[in-house]
């Protein structure tokens, strides 16, 4: 049950999971030195007893009347995600948008550092996207052993996607950020995120579809 974590892993909800990824952004954006539970949930968009619920998953307490303090909050989430932990990671498809990710400064504040860059395209070998240059495929399994790389990311066509997958998993990656339409098999211990564009803006234009119609409506009545 929560507040046991230092006698056995926890195994926390993904809703919740996902909360507390809100909740440490925020506490990397203020600089109060305490945050109470309403001040929170106000700020993140949920409620505050969903706060207190999602915070029994941490050892860091409340005090009444004062709230949480921000510093030992935000220590205990970056402890949590492995922020401080700097993993490995190699990017294969160096498209646009492989060019985009590999060039974002943005995921050095999260301990991620992409240290190579693959495609098949003999066309791209050997050209630069900022300090990396691209590298051949066969060369794949010696930079995932030399550099001890956890998380590949494919930003591949999708009918390719599958084969890479498969290559990554062969050499030891445990985690995989998949920027492709494709739905991966992949052995039940490694980990996929997909990252799926296209349903993304799909979600989005059927919300703003919603909105459109709730206003037609509304000028009707």
């Amino acid at each position: 049950m929560p507040g046991q974590q230092d006698k056995e892993p926890i195994v926390i909800p993904k809703p919740t999971l996902d909360r507390l990824k809100l909740y440490h952004r925020l506490l990397n954006e203020i600089e109060q030195k305490y945050i109470s539970s309403d001040e929170i949930a106000q700020r993140v968009g949920t409620n505050a007893e969903q706060v207190r619920k999602d915070l029994t998953y941490l050892k860091t307490t409340g005090k009444p009347k004062v709230g949480y303090d921000v510093a030992q909050l935000r220590q205990e989430l970056e402890e949590l995600f492995g922020v401080k932990k700097t993993t490995k990671v190699i990017l294969v498809g160096a498209g646009h948008l492989g060019s985009a990710l590999v060039n974002y400064p943005g995921f050095a504040n999260y301990g991620i550092e992409i240290v190579a860059v693959f495609d098949n395209d003999p066309r791209k070998i050997g050209m630069f996207i900022g300090e990396l240059s691209i590298l051949p495929m066969k060369d794949l399994a010696r930079v995932i052993k030399r550099f001890r790389v956890e998380i590949g990311i494919i930003c591949v066509p999708k009918d390719s996607a599958q084969q890479v997958a498969d290559i990554l998993v062969s050499n030891g990656i445990k985690g995989i950020w998949n920027f492709t339409p494709a739905r991966l098999v992949v052995p039940d211990d490694v980990f996929v995120v997909d990252e799926d564009m296209s349903q993304s803006l799909l979600t989005l234009k059927h919300f703003l579809e919603m909105k459109k119609q709730k206003m037609q409506e509304s000028q009707r009545g």
